[in-house]
């Protein structure tokens, strides 16, 4: 048997390594000994390279020889040369499954040719929010990885100004492509090339229509997933047709389309025997609609109806009373909701994980009681700008330690009380949200850390009234704390450096109240601290910076004080001790 921690075996630490959630303490750990570091490099799996990445290390090259076992690259922060990186990342002899290319002005395509004659692994591809997207880069991209099985062109943010000559007045595309965006032409051609693909997000691609969805359909037999948020032309016909003709249709996810008449879509859904997952956000839907989906028993665990109008209390309680056992729940903006109500919903709400009742304006502390008694295995809720905290807790109420998450941002009549109160009846909070809760002070705060030892992040943005966290100092956990625009000042930061020694994240934007005295203390005590935000902190001297990056060489990224603008040499003098330094 090993009697010291170095006897033991390579195959015991690297079970250790996996149980950590956050790859991040891989670089802490990695600084332990020659061993840690070995393990470490062969257990990531993901890589995130920006900029400040290639300012420090020239090349990627060395990293992706380091981490032999990487499985997923994000370059969505990179805005570099972009065809060279992707190069090295195609020669580097990978078996990567996974290539984020977001927030790109386009795809580099003859780069992208390469990696798919080199990379025959990857199977995901996300390319949201390019400038410049169109449908010859589906093509290409089609050609290049046959094998690809999720594939994301979200919301490219070209300006499409008036619909091309060669859009059609029925709102069909012409057979031939238009330069410049993305058609009903380029989605036909990748259909037929990916066979494979089972997840799909076309999301804010404004000219492609119902034909983009038949051809999905009719060519990708195993299409599992489907996301055509904000679409023009797609209409309930479209989506009638991919739920009909795609039998192993799990997700689909739809917002703001048109709907005239549901009869097209409600008589799909006897088709959609796999559906598990249902968005249909920011549309009119009317009660029989609900009652279509009662009918077809579908295998559903999550509901959003989130932003829509049209549908009574009498359809949603109809839909829940079938469905039982749906795991996440999103109502938001139902503002018909009252608290009795959702007294009467929660018989049907057991297995419910996750609510969201966002802008339920008549929902107040009796609909929070509710469901943390009635409501077992529920981890999550969200009331934001409800009526939280109008009416009165009673003496005794049950404690759900299961709850892990709240947000309840916006609730204008949250007060102190009914933090002390939402502290005791859920002690193992994780997550908790209140921005913008003019009511509160720090009294609050102080409550729910006497009672949740469990709070890892925390939001008070907006609570101009908040200027610390309480005297207590039991905020021992706290990894992240937003506080943009509250009342922190230097005596506020002075007592979290005391009690958050494990403190990550630190927004202080706007803390007109925070000066140098109080920047120095905070990052002089938490030995962790990896990212802080000093925006708009006009009481804050930038020569402070240089002095926080040379202090606490844990910082990674530090958003200045107005008026700081480093010079090329001061920015890769920072960089090389290994933290960003962004204009505030």
């Amino acid at each position: 048997m090993a009697k010291r921690w170095e006897d033991l075996p390579e195959e015991c630490w690297e079970l250790v390594f996996d149980r950590i959630e956050d790859q991040r303490h891989f670089e802490a750990l990695s600084l332990v000994c020659k061993r840690f570091l070995s393990i470490s490099n062969l257990l990531r799996s993901s890589l995130t390279v920006s900029n400040p990445t290639i300012l420090v290390h020239h090349t990627v090259s060395g990293l992706l020889r380091r981490f032999l076992h990487l499985k997923r690259i994000d370059l969505a922060e990179f805005h570099g040369d972009l065809d060279r990186l992707v190069r090295e990342i195609a020669y580097s002899g990978l078996n990567l499954e996974a290539l984020n290319l977001s927030n790109q002005i386009k795809l580099p395509v003859e780069s992208m040719k390469e990696m798919g004659t080199k990379m025959k692994s990857l199977r995901i591809l996300i390319c949201s929010r390019l400038c410049l997207l169109q449908d010859s880069d589906l093509i290409a991209i089609s050609d290049s990885f046959p094998s690809l099985e999720e594939f994301d062109i979200s919301y490219p943010e070209q300006d499409y100004g008036s619909p091309p000559e060669s859009y059609s007045i029925d709102g069909f595309m012409n057979s031939a492509p238009f330069p410049g965006i993305v058609t009903d032409v380029g989605i036909a051609v990748l259909s037929s090339k990916l066979r494979d693909l089972c997840k799909v997000n076309l999301s804010g691609n404004h000219f492609i229509s119902d034909r983009s969805l038949v051809a999905l359909s009719s060519n990708c037999l195993s299409l599992r997933e489907i996301a055509v948020r904000d679409c023009s032309f797609i209409s309930q016909n479209g989506i009638g047709s991919v739920i009909r003709h795609s039998p192993n249709l799990i997700s689909l996810s739809v917002h703001g389309i048109r709907v005239s008449s549901s009869l097209t879509i409600q008589n799909s859904f006897l088709y959609a025997k796999a559906l598990r997952i249902l968005d249909f956000s920011q549309m009119v839907i009317l009660d029989d609609f609900l009652y279509s989906i009662g009918e077809a028993n579908l295998p559903l665990q999550r509901v959003v109806l989130s932003r829509c109008r049209g549908f009574t209390i009498t359809g949603i309680s109809s839909l829940l009373y079938v469905y039982r056992s749906l795991d996440c729940l999103d109502l938001a903006g139902a503002d018909f909701l009252t608290d009795q109500n959702i007294t009467d919903l929660s018989n049907y709400l057991h297995n419910l994980t996750s609510i969201s009742l966002n802008s339920c304006s008549s929902l107040t502390n009796s609909t929070f009681l509710t469901l943390t008694k009635n409501c077992p295995s529920l981890e999550e809720i969200r009331m934001e700008q409800t009526s939280l905290g109008k009416e009165g807790f009673p003496a005794i109420s049950e404690k759900n330690p299961r709850i892990r998450s709240l947000k309840l941002a916006w609730s204008k009549c949250l007060s102190n009380e009914t933090l002390k109160k939402i502290g005791f009846i859920c002690p193992k909070l994780r997550i908790l949200d209140v921005s913008h809760c003019w009511s509160i002070t720090e009294e609050g705060i102080e409550e729910i850390g006497k009672n949740c030892f469990e709070i890892r992040e925390l939001e008070v943005n907006g609570c101009g009234r908040v200027r610390n966290l309480g005297k207590s100092l039991e905020f021992s956990k706290l990894e992240v704390l937003h506080a943009a625009g509250s009342g922190f000042n230097d005596e506020g930061l002075s007592m979290v450096g005391q009690s958050c020694r494990g403190l990550l994240h630190l927004n202080l934007e706007g803390c007109l109240g925070v000066t140098t005295r109080g920047v120095k203390e905070v990052v002089g005590s938490c030995k962790v601290l990896r990212e802080m935000s000093l925006k708009n902190c006009s009481n804050v001297s930038i020569d402070v910076l240089v002095w926080m990056v040379f202090t606490r060489p844990s910082l990674r990224k530090i958003i200045s004080p107005a008026g700081f603008v480093p010079t090329e040499k001061q920015r890769d003098l920072l960089l090389r001790h290994g933290c960003l330094v962004c204009k505030g």
